[in-house]
């Protein structure tokens, strides 16, 4: 079974290399593929398979490929005792085949498909280890997906008024309520402000779907789908109004509720869904190309990080406290560099690859000239961003190593194989990136002040980060810890609006289907059938010969008036 991940992994990385070079292929020569392919004919009804090929579809290829094939490198090992691991291997599988299958297809019928998919099988994913909490947490995360589904469906029947489904070829026509259901679908599956319960809840799924699904494929599927209908949502600046309020707010809650958050796998969750929203950010200003150069850069370094994290998993016995995990600089230096260089790239350290699209993404903001309040809580988000990268190298680094007699800490050699490509990528892919393909995004030329002004706010909230360890036992903080930690009473809420549906749904089936419907109908039928019995056993029984010829003559009568 092991050979069949390793085969797999060496597919995947071969596919991969041919994407990136047709990628560059594509765009140095401006060119672009749309293939129909006639499946079957149907009773006289063609059946077809639309598939558009261009510089980003293949670069998005490009990137969910190398990872997986990482990923199954990976699971060779993390997976290599379970007993479900061939069931893990056609999840993990089934899922590629649904991203690649909505990235390919500029039809709308063909994204449900792949849409649904990823849904389906996502939840598969999380339900993977059969516990309670894994539960739980499915539940909640198809639910709030099934949201998307929906407005998906409505989408699609909104493109009837356009005469086709094929998105691509509606470049000239405008739907206020369609833009507005591809809006509210992208945010479920990225899990913006209301929908983002779901991605910390998801962290039940086994690390490497964490590394897989919640980081560089499945969230980026809602940031790709506004990507892809960037020139029809560039025409309303309502919708991008929208985008942007929603975006703010998913960071600073993010944010916030990493730096109070002290499971490993939700705070890299936290992180995933606070770059998310900075995404979401400089697409509704206009730049979509620098949205998706921090995407392809962002799910490098995140899936890396994410496959550090299952190794301490792995060694500490399924434990993923922060506070009981700590000297790692001593027991596993080489996870713990690749750990550091994902965490400096996620920051925006100088050179690495997280810095040529973040830092690009803060200059081009300052120089846009937009409300004071915008650049407010972006740098707030951003100083947050740092202030939870450094808590939580702090604890894994320098705090004392717990329930010693308990873990297996060491080093594992395949899994420690699989992420040396991708600690390569997050150090030099921005820079090659920002070379070869997004070489054209304009320069911004900002004033000293401008520019020591990000730097400052990292090192003020890395101060204020400090502080807040010699506050935590005061009584206030209790409510602080409480309110981030349930992601701002969201937890909370959602179930609301969950549970409200299924009460009606459950009145309605008391009232209507076994109430008024049940009477009416049913015991209805049933009396006039039971009054006809007997009425039919009266005339048989008793030989009633009056009302046998009264039935006669009403008979005739009936047949005369019909001739």
């Amino acid at each position: 079974m092991m050979m069949l991940y390793y085969i797999s992994s060496m597919l995947f990385l071969m596919i991969s290399k041919m994407m990136m070079v047709m990628s560059l292929f594509m765009l140095m020569n401006k060119i672009t593929y749309f293939m129909e392919w006639n499946v079957m004919i149907l009773n006289s009804m063609n059946i077809n398979l639309f598939i558009y090929m261009d510089w980003i579809m293949m670069m998005f290829i490009f990137t969910v490929l190398l990872i997986s094939s990482m990923i199954m490198l990976y699971c060779c090992e993390y997976m290599n005792h379970d007993n479900n691991n061939i069931r893990f291997f056609y999840l993990i599988f089934f899922f590629i085949l649904s991203m690649l299958f909505m990235v390919i297809s500029p039809n709308m019928i063909s994204i449900l498909i792949g849409w649904d998919g990823l849904g389906l099988i996502s939840y598969c994913l999380v339900i993977f280890y059969q516990n309670n909490y894994s539960f739980n947490s499915g539940m909640l995360t198809i639910l709030l997906n099934r949201i998307g589904d929906v407005t998906i469906l409505m989408g699609i029947s909104l493109m009837m008024t356009m005469g086709n489904w094929n998105f691509i070829f509606n470049n000239k026509m405008f739907n206020l309520m369609f833009m507005l259901m591809i809006m509210i679908s992208a945010f479920t599956k990225s899990a913006q402000y209301p929908f983002s319960s779901w991605l910390p809840a998801a962290m039940a799924a086994p690390t490497p779907v964490s590394s897989l699904v919640h980081s560089s494929t499945l969230v980026t599927a809602g940031v790709y789908l506004l990507i892809r209908f960037h020139y029809l949502i560039y025409k309303n600046d309502y919708i991008m109004k929208i985008i942007i309020f929603i975006s703010l707010i998913t960071m600073m809650m993010a944010g916030f509720s990493a730096n109070f958050e002290y499971d490993m796998k939700k705070i890299i969750a936290f992180s995933t869904l606070s770059q998310l929203g900075l995404m979401m950010l400089i697409f509704a200003f206009k730049n979509w190309e620098l949205s998706y150069f921090h995407l392809v850069i962002h799910a490098m370094f995140k899936s890396m990080m994410f496959m550090c994290s299952g190794i301490l998993i792995h060694g500490m016995m399924n434990y993923q406290d922060i506070r009981y995990i700590g000297k790692l600089k001593y027991h596993m230096p080489m996870t713990f560099s690749m750990l550091m260089i994902s965490n400096l790239s996620l920051c925006g350290m100088p050179f690495m690859s997280g810095f040529y699209s973040k830092d690009q993404i803060l200059e081009v903001m300052f120089f846009i000239n937009n409300n004071l309040i915008i650049y407010f809580f972006l740098m707030i988000s951003t100083g947050l961003t740092v202030s939870y990268s450094i808590r939580m190298i702090y604890y894994l680094m320098f705090k004392i190593l717990n329930f010693n007699s308990f873990n297996n800490i060491k080093e594992f050699k395949l899994m420690n194989y699989s992420m040396i490509l991708l600690m390569f990528m997050s150090i030099f892919y921005g820079y090659m990136m920002n070379l070869l393909i997004f070489s054209n995004i304009e320069s911004v030329f900002l004033d000293m002040m401008e520019k020591l002004s990000i730097i400052l706010i990292c090192l003020s909230f890395i101060i204020l980060n400090k502080l807040l360890n010699f506050i935590k036992n005061f009584k206030v903080m209790y409510f602080i810890k409480y309110f981030f930690g349930k992601m701002w009473f969201l937890y909370n809420f959602i179930p609301l609006f969950i549970i409200f549906p299924m009460n009606f749904s459950k009145m309605y089936l008391n009232c209507y289907d076994k109430g008024w419907s049940e009477m009416i109908f049913k015991n209805s039928l049933m009396m006039l059938m039971n009054k006809m019995n007997n009425f039919d056993n009266f005339m048989n029984n008793n030989n009633n010969i009056i009302l046998m010829m009264l039935n006669l003559m009403i008979l005739m009568i009936i047949m005369m008036m019909m001739m």
